[in-house]
């Protein structure tokens, strides 16, 4: 009889999911920002992420200073807790990475060693990050095809800009 499942790697490495308040309107990230609807995770576990992004950007003074060193202790508290839930919410799979902006704050890592606690949680973070692998190795075919002299530009259609990678100005295309 043959076998038709997957066999899990023992050797793969976790994907880590970074968490941090960016004015996203998220504080996960995978590579991009990444929204919350597309994640799955428990509404309450997205309702205290979002209250704790909230309360970050209330800390802050007008220059981007917390008002307090509690306000900042209080951030990183909470983030180091949020990190743990979404671990748990996202099983073995993944490493949750909390760097706090308190200073001096080491970078917090949070990875359960159990299976899932939210199996479509961390079904959904899998099929970002296959996403993001395949657009990644699309990107080196992309560049192996085009050889060594191959000039890359960024490009914004709408606004018809293109700003090549060497670090010049954009140019703008003529328009109507």
């Amino acid at each position: 009889m043959r076998y038709d499942g997957a066999m899990l790697q023992e050797s793969a490495a976790p994907t880590t999911v970074r968490m941090f308040p960016d004015y996203a309107d998220t504080v996960l990230w995978l590579v991009y920002p990444v929204d919350y609807e597309d994640t799955a995770l428990s509404p309450g576990l997205i309702r205290e992420l979002e209250t704790w992004e909230r309360s970050y950007y209330e800390t802050l003074d007008a220059d981007f200073n917390w008002k307090s060193p509690e306000d900042a202790q209080a951030f990183t508290k909470t983030g180091i807790d949020l990190a743990g839930l979404v671990a748990n919410e996202l099983g073995e799979e993944f490493i949750v990475e909390f760097a706090s902006y308190e200073i001096a704050a080491p970078t917090y890592t949070a990875h359960s060693r159990r299976r899932a606690d939210n199996v479509g949680a961390a079904t959904a973070f899998s099929a970002i990050a296959e996403e993001l692998e395949a657009e990644q190795e699309r990107v080196t075919q992309l560049a192996a095809e085009a050889g060594p002299n191959a000039e890359w530009a960024a490009c914004a259609p709408l606004a018809g800009d293109v700003l090549p990678l060497g670090g010049n100005a954009p140019q703008t295309e003529d328009r109507d």
